[in-house]
């Protein structure tokens, strides 16, 4: 389950995204929020979600494989492998590239942690406690 998590993160690594998401792992459900109520609903997180997949999908395939991230294996070797190690996790067929339907059908770990209450929903108090426990994770590193 960790996987989907950080495949969700790796998946954004082409975009300037990447660096707050470091920062702050709890953009990544803020940024969910597409109604801007203050509550991220499980529909929501799929629907960005699959928005993340649409970029990451840059040769535009149907699927996210090393073949995305050439400029990424040129430049950061350490992280493209990182990235072919999640790929590598995430596929469920064993193909070599995750495509929109793994995606859609993979867990979602980050949310179901930070919905507490397991109501479907992440509340404003939910994603400042997510947010705060990310941040002792990141100093205990």
């Amino acid at each position: 389950m960790k996987t989907f998590l950080i495949l969700s993160v790796a998946l954004l690594s082409a975009s300037p995204a990447l660096a707050r998401m470091q920062r702050d792992p709890g953009a990544l459900l803020a940024d969910a929020d597409a109604n801007g109520d203050g509550v991220i609903t499980r529909a929501e997180f799929q629907q960005s979600r699959a928005a993340r997949f649409d970029k990451a999908d840059r040769n535009h395939d149907g699927a996210v494989s090393r073949d995305d991230f050439k400029r990424l294996a040129r430049f950061r070797p350490d992280a493209a492998e990182r990235l072919n190690a999640l790929i590598a996790e995430a596929d469920a067929n064993g193909d070599g590239r995750v495509t929109r339907d793994e995606i859609a059908k993979a867990p979602m770990p980050m949310f179901d942690r930070a919905d507490v209450n397991q109501d479907g929903k992440v509340d404003q108090a939910e994603l400042a406690a997510f947010k705060t426990k990310a941040a002792e994770l990141r100093k205990q590193r």
